[in-house]
């Protein structure tokens, strides 16, 4: 069973003879190849259910790099949560937050929150705890991951996202006062997940608005902030994940990162146009189209993108995957095929 050593030794390690076969798999995202997951709201907070269906999701892809792995979650509203904003749980979705400020300008009497004792900060550190006493019998551990939800894409959350995208252009200042803000948030908070896991070995940021400015706001209110967080930690292998579409212009921009892969949209960029677009700059974490065969098509469908995927990837480093989180709809069978396809 493949596991984080595989995918530091394949970003840093020589170019492998065979691909390393990599999911994102998090519910309602991996719904379909778990078999369904009949309550999410007891996935997120019932310990027992939750690690339940990640080892049948290591048990059903044993040869599949399964990330996060052993690790708790509770959607995309973490980190939003503990500046404010008022949550929704769904029994068979993920949690929505709302927006906590009205306008940027409510920026100028916010306090820092400190990571660890605000919104879900706390639950998700004492989740962490509550996986390692269980899986410790088992003679298994979490995985050696820490990650976040970007900075921008945080100050979305706060802000909603048409404030958001509005305030850059109406207020840069305050943008770049919360921006940060969050950033040192995101630091700390990272800071404090490493003190639960020991040495990680992978960091992973979720940051889907940088390819949603233009060039010139990503250069002031995005890039500067992205380095930091990712320059705080140069040990682990560092993940950007953001499956829209990037312009040559945002490509080139993203390569200042600092991250190493790059877990991209491979419905909307074929691997060859970024493996044209990156070089060897970053390891490409796709290639599989999640909204083609793999989503609506047959078995034997999906083999055959898989070996055309294949075809361009010889002798470049890859991590095969669908190219974003896995969709629902996508089921164990045609997953399997292109994981026997792979490894044949």
């Amino acid at each position: 069973m493949p596991e984080l050593k595989d995918l530091i030794s394949l970003v840093r390690g020589p170019v492998r003879d065979r691909p390393l076969v990599g999911i994102w798999a998090v519910p309602p995202t991996a719904n379909g190849i778990v078999g369904g997951v009949p309550d999410m709201i007891r996935y997120y907070f019932d310990m027992d259910e939750r690690l339940k269906i990640e080892m049948r999701l290591k048990e059903v892809l044993p040869e599949v790099l399964v990330m996060p792995g052993f690790w708790p979650g509770l959607g995309v509203v973490v980190e939003a949560s503990a500046f404010g904003g008022r949550i929704e749980w769904f029994r068979h979705s993920s949690p929505f937050i709302f927006p906590c400020f009205a306008r940027i300008a409510e920026v100028d009497s916010v306090k820092p929150p400190k990571p660890g004792e605000t919104g879900l900060t706390p639950l998700l550190l004492a989740q962490m705890e509550e996986m390692r006493r269980k899986l410790k019998p088992k003679g298994r551990d979490l995985d050696k991951m820490v990650k976040s939800m970007g900075p921008a894409e945080i100050c979305g959350l706060l802000l909603g996202y048409e404030n958001y995208f509005l305030s850059l252009y109406d207020d840069s200042r305050r943008m770049r006062t919360l921006m940060e803000m969050v950033t040192e948030f995101i630091i700390r908070w990272l800071r404090l997940q490493e003190e639960v896991m020991g040495e990680v070995e992978v960091l992973q940021l979720a940051e889907h608005v940088p390819n949603q400015v233009s060039p010139e706001h990503l250069d002031e209110l995005i890039l500067p902030y992205l380095k930091a967080i990712y320059s705080e930690f140069p040990r682990p292998v560092k993940i950007y994940h953001n499956e829209g579409l990037h312009s040559d212009q945002h490509i080139e921009r993203i390569l200042r990162f600092g991250a190493e892969i790059w877990h991209f949209g491979s419905d909307v960029h074929s691997l060859s146009e970024v493996y044209s677009k990156i070089g060897d700059a970053m390891v490409p974490f796709g290639g599989i189209n999640p909204h083609g065969p793999m989503r609506h098509g047959t078995p034997e469908e999906v083999r055959a993108e898989t070996r055309e995927v294949l075809s361009i990837a010889r002798g470049k480093r890859i991590l095969l995957s669908t190219g974003t989180g896995t969709t629902p709809e996508t089921t164990l069978q045609n997953f399997r095929a292109m994981v026997e396809t792979a490894i044949s």
